[in-house]
């Protein structure tokens, strides 16, 4: 799965996000949602898995209580849900506290990233953006 590409879409009133196609291809029946800072990654519940394992893998031991703290955090978080007919996603079964920002009628952007896609607020992308793109550069070219 190699996702990519930025659409603009809306919450619409039941706090429903309609999935751009081309990632609804590669999702079965169901999204696994992180909040993660600003946004929240979208992944399918095995890419879920990995990011979880690669993220302690090998070195990761049950007996310390910070990794465990850390692991159970990162799987408490994440909210599976059910893609319906239409492609949309249920933003509002996300905790509130997780989602501040979503709002019924607010643009978010929907933005692929490999092997997740990723739900931002409007604002708090193009501030990021802003920020990021002149760095962009740097990774094709020499100083």
């Amino acid at each position: 799965m190699h996702l990519m590409g930025t659409k603009r879409h809306s919450v619409d009133s039941k706090l429903r996000l309609k999935l751009p196609a081309e990632f609804r291809r590669e999702f079965g029946d169901q999204v696994c949602l992180l909040p993660m800072g600003e946004s929240l990654y979208g992944f399918t519940p095995e890419e879920h898995a990995s990011f979880v394992e690669e993220r302690f893998g090998e070195d990761f031991n049950p007996r310390n209580r910070t990794q465990e703290d850390l692991r159970r955090l990162l799987n408490a978080t994440t909210v599976e849900l059910d893609i319906d007919a239409a492609g949309r996603i249920c933003l509002g079964k996300v905790p509130e506290a997780y989602r501040p920002w979503v709002k019924a009628g607010k643009p978010v952007v929907v933005v692929g990233n490999e092997r997740r896609f990723e739900i931002w607020d409007d604002e708090s992308w193009a501030a990021m953006e802003k920020e990021m793109l002149p760095k962009l550069e740097t990774l094709l070219y020499d100083a």
